[in-house]
């Protein structure tokens, strides 16, 4: 096109002749202002000087990476819920792959994993507050303890593995064939 047409034009309600579609319109500026770590979660919003873009606020790998991983975790136990193991690993990586995306399924799975990073967050401060963890730690303890007891005085696990073991038996003899031949 040539420039004389372009100022004809330009000129016109003052609009410039946009380029053609398979020119990228504010590819640079996208690019930079795209964060999967930052509060807009990739929306996409102009910089205030095209000439110099600035990156968000929160733009490094590091929260990426926390946001991605943790998108993983809660699509992970979402399908384990649901589903079971195998459709919760499923889910896992299909929920960090998605955190990667600038679209609303991204938006989805990168909320899910901010939910994440706030409640494990949280967590921790209720258990630096609490000790959670350490009182835990103890009672599980203390439970082996006394069930490591109880096996040794009334040999529950052996006689339920004799009990398990003739009842298997008992079972294998009734399905095997009667007569004397092969399976």
């Amino acid at each position: 096109m040539s420039d004389t047409n372009y100022h004809n034009n330009s000129n016109n309600n003052n609009h410039p002749i946009p380029p053609s579609p398979s020119a990228p319109m504010y590819q640079e500026d996208y690019a930079t202002t795209a964060s999967i770590g930052s509060p807009s979660h990739g929306a996409f919003s102009p910089p205030s000087s095209h000439h110099n873009p600035q990156p968000p606020p929160h733009h490094h790998q590091q929260s990426s990476d926390k946001v991605i991983g943790a998108a993983a975790i809660a699509g992970g136990v979402a399908g384990l819920a649901l589903a079971g193991p195998v459709i919760g690993i499923v889910s896992a990586v299909g929920a960090g792959a998605l955190a990667t995306q600038n679209n609303k399924a991204g938006d989805v799975a990168r909320a899910s994993g901010d939910v994440v990073l706030a409640a494990g967050q949280r967590a921790k401060k209720l258990d630096q507050k609490h000790h959670v963890v350490d009182k835990t730690k103890k009672a599980a303890g203390g439970l082996f303890q006394k069930a490591k007891q109880f096996e040794n005085k009334h040999h529950l696990g052996e006689k339920t593995g004799k009990g398990l073991t003739k009842g298997l038996q008992f079972v294998a003899s009734k399905i095997k064939p009667k007569d004397g031949g092969t399976r």
